[in-house]
């Protein structure tokens, strides 16, 4: 996503000759004056025809009201290298893949100490309200934890962490290009409600003269911009980045003659209460280990011997496979009723199972829709079974 934006991008009012405030005749006359000067009947120069066809473009696109507006907009946007087809402009999604008008770009930088080599990235992350908590808490925690192994490491860590706290919110021109964009989109689909939303959310980061276009195409729209629309707790957002950091030294401060708790008593109190968060651990019988970044209730493993049938069942009915064990995680994906599925684990009060899908990947659905057995045939590249092929029930 750009960072960048000109007036002009694609240079339609400079070959026409005319300002940005100029109006329809203005337009029209520059136009048949330059159409006669670079008609390639009347000018025979290396140059002619290009000339003429971009300003037949520029003119096709600046003699409408709507079309003028459009171009208008995207070019605060979008350079000439990154402009896009603005007559087929797809909307983004959230992390989900779901349309969604209420979505902001973080950008979020993610150190990794190695001792010796040190990754150092930054990712910009198109997200809503509630996957917005959930990614920058797991950039917050990897930078907490793993980021200060070595000295290269530690001071670009610092550094990052610093940014990532007072960076909430203040990528500006990025949240208007994504907001802009979303806007023309969801009006050239005809969702005039979501495009409203999209533009309204817009202003709050548009300069004066932005604000003046995205006005207009509120009024385009022919809705009242007088509209209630969540918003986003940046606060929040920033402060829980501080959690690790607060545990680290609320650990630090507990007396050592703290109580020792067993583990048979945790998993006894977390399976009425629910209310602890551990690593998701997967171990396989040949001594491999695979760990998810998410955090999620105690889960009773079940070892994933993929040369086994043991273990694989299906799903009786399409579900939606989630990140952790409640409805309220985020979607990793949807599978069909029928799709072949491992059981690697499930939760102490067997309401939810976590299982391997086909990619290697961990998910959750809940334990009451799967049965034991192949149902449909397991792909070549699965990961969930790496035996001699089964034959489908």
């Amino acid at each position: 996503m750009t960072t960048q934006y000109t007036a002009d991008a694609l240079g339609y009012y400079q070959i026409l000759g005319v300002p940005f405030d100029a109006d329809e005749s203005q337009i029209k006359q520059n136009y048949r004056e330059r159409a006669k000067m670079w008609h390639p009947d009347h000018n025979s120069g290396p140059e002619a025809t290009e000339k003429f066809q971009k300003l037949s473009v520029a003119y096709d696109i600046l003699k409408e009201a709507d079309s003028r507006l459009f171009y208008d907009l995207l070019t605060q946007i979008y350079t000439a290298k990154d402009f896009p087809d603005m007559f087929a402009l797809k909307p983004y999604s959230d992390r989900a893949g779901q349309e969604n008008p209420y979505l902001r770009v973080f950008s979020l930088r993610r150190v990794v100490g190695k001792i010796v080599k040190t990754s150092d990235e930054e990712h910009d992350e198109i997200c809503n309200a509630k996957e917005a908590t959930g990614i920058i808490f797991q950039t917050s925690l990897k930078n907490w934890l793993l980021g200060w192994w070595g000295w290269p490491a530690f001071a670009r860590n610092i550094q990052a962490i610093k940014n990532n706290f007072s960076g909430i919110n203040q990528n500006r021109q990025k949240n208007l290009t994504l907001l802009v964009h979303n806007a023309l989109a969801y009006a050239q689909e005809n969702k005039k409600d979501k495009a409203l939303a999209s533009a309204v959310q817009a202003l709050s980061y548009a300069n004066p003269y932005q604000q003046g276009l995205i006005r207009k195409l509120i009024y385009f729209l022919g809705e009242n911009s007088d509209v209630s629309l969540p918003k986003f707790n940046f606060a929040m957002l920033k402060y829980i980045q501080l959690i690790v950091p607060g545990v680290i030294l609320l650990g630090a401060l507990v007396p050592t003659t703290a109580k020792f708790v067993s583990e048979s008593e945790l998993l006894s109190y977390f399976s009425a209460k629910k209310e602890i968060i551990y690593n998701q651990e997967v171990r396989f019988n040949d001594g491999r280990e695979t760990f998810d970044d998410m955090m999620v209730s105690k889960i009773l493993n079940i070892p994933a011997d993929t040369s086994s049938l043991n273990n694989l069942y299906h799903l009786k009915n399409a579900a939606k496979i989630m990140y952790g064990p409640s409805d309220e995680f985020d979607i990793i994906t949807e599978l069909r009723g029928q799709t072949t599925v491992r059981l690697t684990g499930k939760t102490p009060d067997n309401i939810w199972a976590r299982i391997m899908l086909d990619n290697g990947e961990m998910g959750f659905v809940r334990l009451n829709n799967l049965s034991k057995g192949i149902s449909k045939e397991i792909p070549a590249d699965s990961k969930i079974y790496t035996g001699p092929r089964p034959i489908s029930e």
